[in-house]
């Protein structure tokens, strides 16, 4: 495994430069968190260098600041401009001898520094600061803080990745960084929530928590136990704070723009019908999936599987290098179809070699369903770098079906990419979620098929001001403006007919659709002297009539540029996706919007809130007067291959898999063959596994016995599972209080099975198993159509449940 750092080439030869110290602070604020990341190096050369390197963030973070701390004496305050104007800036300053800092976006999660004229003994500390929205993580009021340390080998080349690229200073992929690190990593994160704080874990590593800073319940701070020197996978941090979830609308007001930019946060909480949905489950087996991933994938395939509704259709589409399916065409939910995809699911591994997503998810869109809604499920650690080839695919199919087309995504492992996850999702009109190697996915894979199997809520409207100027937009003739804010001032003859006269600019223009539980955020910039109202409307339309939510103004006005930076940040990622106000307001519907009109918006953008994008770079110049022997001749570029984790991970479409082989020992019997133990000493030999026991391991092996149809079948399996022979002592317990009842086997092992699911599994894992619980629910009320006697049944099963749990082993 590589890490990112700084590295120069000299006289042709890369040499890489260590670090001397990395000091990172997070602040978060309830879903807000600002980063600043300090790096300090030192050119241990005798000649001046020129160093380079590369740094992984979260892809919806807005890096706003980027300066850089000469010897401690001087400082270079990074200034946005036009990426290559501020690359021929930096490149014109090396040849006059000077010293030069130059941040550049190689893609949404991955940002290049280079530092020109570095002197001989000269310490440099480079500051970088980003802002980020934070994702909901399992539960409604848990937030989840990321900081990416590590950017994974991708498949392909990142050469093809950007049409932006040009006049850039980019090193292609990845590049070969110095591992010697003599300091321990400074992490510090401070939460500071609006209410009480009530957990805070972390599943990468081991922290130590500070609560109640002075002798607040809202304030902690939190730190690294293990004095280490880098940070070998993601840094995750979940905290849980009361009453996280409840709607909030925040209002800041930017004295610099002299703008006011509203910030509606609101966790759904309603409950929807199901329909009948078509699930296809693409799943990543290639290399870099190997070993834990690979495992989690697994898991969550099968328990996806056990807990669809039997009217859907369903198919499995494993990709690498090359892909297929498990059924030319998806299959209606039965017995067998279930088995042979649990057999798939349970047989499964990462031998499919690179990471070809694109294809994998062109056979699946053509060949789904026409006659009814698609849901498609990808699993991936998601390192590709053609992630805008990917998005342009999800994008043309999700109109083509006209809305009949959702796609989730979950990330797995240590290393995923966040952009790929996030972007697919946020295209295909679905949301993502991740899970490390040591996290439970359960309660994470449930909630989306829960999401999935409902229909989508649409037609939405926020009303931001008194006076609707998103409505009126619709409805007006187009007014010509070309004086308005964060659009941009070169408006050509060509795109003069485009209309960008926005009072208000909400972010994103068309908003996603909403689910139960998923934290939603959505924005709006306000024009000069246009207030917000004080209560914020959001209307909707679902399958069961219209919806409303009203969300209070925060009373406190906001001094700053956070949240204005971080609705900039989504209005360019909007119009890089092609969703913005200028793509999607009806008044430019069939027009023609230019790429360089894209281009000019995004570089204003960028310099008002000082956010380096795909068209904006920071720059910053420390000039000196140098003596001719110290200015560094421009090296020549080097392209340095980065190794190949051993675990299975790729680069530049080169695959490395590594063949585990279990040994074990076998004792010698002079050549004849080993004496098979009778059958009744053998099971006494065996390890018994306690069922009674609420684990992970016993719900899977437990889920194992349900039919399709949600039944639990009264066979061999099942009675083995609860140590038993039979049910007759109950049955005729049964027959004589409540009389005969058809098919009374099932109906007990049925009820048993949902009661030993109620009594032993629910207080641990009820959202895992809860759609399995529900089909079992329904197989009931089929069997047993007469309330009194099912629940006389219930009570029933339910007390052969506490006899059985009490009983002496």
């Amino acid at each position: 495994m590589q890490f990112y750092g700084l590295c120069c080439v000299i006289k042709n030869k890369e040499t890489p430069i260590p670090l001397h110290n990395v000091v990172v602070k997070a602040n978060i604020v309830d879903m807000i968190t600002e980063v600043t990341i300090c790096q300090t190096y030192k050119n241990i050369e005798k000649d001046p260098i020129e160093a380079r390197y590369k740094f992984p963030i979260h892809e919806a973070a807005a890096v706003c600041g980027f300066e850089a701390d000469i010897d401690g004496q001087r400082k270079a305050k990074g200034i946005v401009k036009e990426a290559n104007k501020a690359a021929k800036e930096y490149t014109e300053a090396i040849e006059k001898g000077h010293c030069a800092y130059l941040l550049e976006s190689e893609s949404a999660d991955v940002f290049q520094c280079s530092i020109g004229n570095i002197k001989s003994g000269q310490t440099i500390v480079v500051k970088i600061t980003y802002v980020s929205e934070l994702k909901h993580d399992s539960e409604t009021e848990k937030i989840r803080f990321v900081l990416p340390t590590y950017i994974a080998p991708r498949y392909g080349s990142s050469t093809t990745t950007s049409s932006s690229d040009d006049g850039k200073i980019l090193e292609p992929d990845a590049v070969l960084y110095s591992e010697e690190a003599n300091f321990y990593l400074d992490l510090t994160v401070t939460c500071r929530m609006t209410s009480i704080i009530q957990i805070i874990e972390s599943p990468s590593h081991k922290i130590s928590t500070e609560m109640n800073i002075d002798e607040n319940p809202k304030i902690s701070k939190i730190t690294l136990v293990d004095q280490i020197t880098y940070l070998e996978k993601d840094f995750i941090l979940v905290v849980k704070s009361k009453d996280l979830d409840q709607p909030r609308a925040f209002l800041e007001y930017n004295p610099e723009t002299q703008t006011n930019c509203v910030m509606l946060t609101l966790v759904p909480k309603f409950s929807l019908n199901t329909t009948i949905t078509e699930l296809i489950f693409v799943v990543d087996r290639s290399g870099s999936m190997s070993g834990e991933p690979m495992k989690k994938a697994a898991e969550a395939l099968e328990l996806l599987l056990r807990s669809i509704s039997e009217d859907c259709y369903f198919n499995v589409v494993s990709f690498g290098s090359h892909h297929d399916s498990l059924f030319s065409k998806s299959q209606l939910y039965s017995e067998e179809s279930l088995s042979e995809a649990i057999n798939l699911a349970q047989t499964m591994s990462a031998d499919y070699g690179g990471t070809e997503i694109y294809n994998a998810l062109k056979w699946t869109f053509e060949n789904s369903r026409n006659d009814m809604p698609t849901t498609v499920f990808l699993i991936t650690d998601g390192e590709v770098w053609n992630v805008n080839h990917i998005v342009e695919l999800i994008r043309i199919n999700e109109e083509k079906k006209n809305s009949d087309l959702r796609l989730f995504s979950l990330g797995i492992g240590d290393a995923v990419s966040h952009h790929l996850v996030e972007s697919v999702a946020r295209t295909g009109k679905g949301y993502a979620q991740f899970v490390t190697n040591s996290e439970r996915m359960d309660k994470k894979v449930i909630g989306m098929l829960k999401n999935a199997l409902k229909p989508p809520i649409k037609d939405y409207e926020i009303t931001w001001t008194d006076n609707n100027f998103l409505e009126s937009t619709k409805d007006e003739e187009p007014d010509m403006m070309q004086d308005i804010n964060f659009t941009s001032d070169n408006v050509s003859s060509s795109t003069s007919d485009i209309f960008i006269d926005f009072k208000v600019q909400q972010v994103p223009y068309f908003i996603p659709p909403i689910y139960p539980d998923v934290r939603f955020i959505v924005y709006c910039i306000l024009e000069k002297n246009i207030e917000p109202c004080k209560v914020i409307t959001l209307k909707a339309t679902s399958q069961d009539g219209p919806m409303k939510f009203d969300i209070p103004l925060d009373p406190v006005t906001l001094q700053g540029s956070i949240i204005h930076r971080l609705a900039a940040r989504k209005l360019i990622q909007n119009l890089d996706d092609e969703t913005s106000f200028l793509h999607k307001n009806p008044k430019n519907v069939g027009k023609n919007i230019p790429d360089s009109l894209i281009k000019d918006n995004i570089v204003k953008l960028g310099k008002t809130f000082n956010l380096a994008s795909k068209y904006t770079s920071f720059i910053g110049i420390d000039e000196r007067i140098s003596e001719p022997n110290e200015v560094l001749i421009k090296p020549k570029q080097i392209y340095v291959p980065q190794s190949v984790p051993a675990s299975g991970s790729h680069v530049g479409g080169t695959t490395t898999i590594v063949v585990k082989i279990r040994h074990c020992t076998i004792k010698s019997t002079g050549g004849k063959a080993p004496t098979k133990l009778p059958d009744s000493l053998a099971s006494q030999l065996e390890i018994k596994i306690n069922h009674k026991e609420p684990n992970i391991k016993n719900l899977f092996e437990f889920l194992g016995l349900q039919s399709f149809n949600g039944k639990f079948l009264p066979n061999e399996s099942f009675y083995n599972f609860f140590y038993k022979n039979d049910l007759n002592d109950l049955k005729q317990e049964i027959k004589e209080e409540i009389g005969e009842i058809k098919e009374i086997e099932e109906v007990l092992s049925t009820c048993i099975s949902m009661k030993y699911l109620e009594i032993i599994v629910f207080e641990n894992f009820k959202d895992e198993c809860e759609m399995c619980y529900e089909k079992a629910e329904k197989a009931l009320k089929k069997m047993v159509e007469n309330d009194e006697k099912r629940n006389a049944i219930s009570e029933k099963a339910k007390e052969w449940i506490y006899n059985w749990v009490n009983e002496q082993e």
